[in-house]
């Protein structure tokens, strides 16, 4: 497997439990290239600096405007209205 093809399908590495024959390459890839591991343990990093935070709010028209430029540029399928609100924790802010 090339460092470009690690590149496309590493977050498919983030849960270690995956057994497919992708995330063996990849996994057999990284035992050999140190920089496809350095960039897995930035995004594992990234991952979880990024849930040790709060999210800013964000007023629903700018959300609105978020999600449909996402989706214009293929970061995530269409959905409807009532799912594009990510879900919220119990947490209260």
């Amino acid at each position: 497997m090339k460092c470009s093809e690690v590149y496309r399908h590493i977050c498919d590495n983030l849960d270690q439990s995956l057994r497919t024959r992708r995330c063996r390459e990849i996994r057999r890839h990284l035992g050999v290239c140190p920089d496809c591991r350095a960039y897995l343990t930035s995004l594992k990093r990234t991952v979880t600096l990024y849930r040790s935070i709060t999210p800013p709010r964000l007023p629903k028209a700018a959300h609105d405007r978020l999600i449909k430029a996402l989706q214009a540029n293929g970061c995530f399928p269409a959905v409807s209205p009532r799912h594009a609100q990510p879900r919220r924790s119990g947490k209260t802010r």
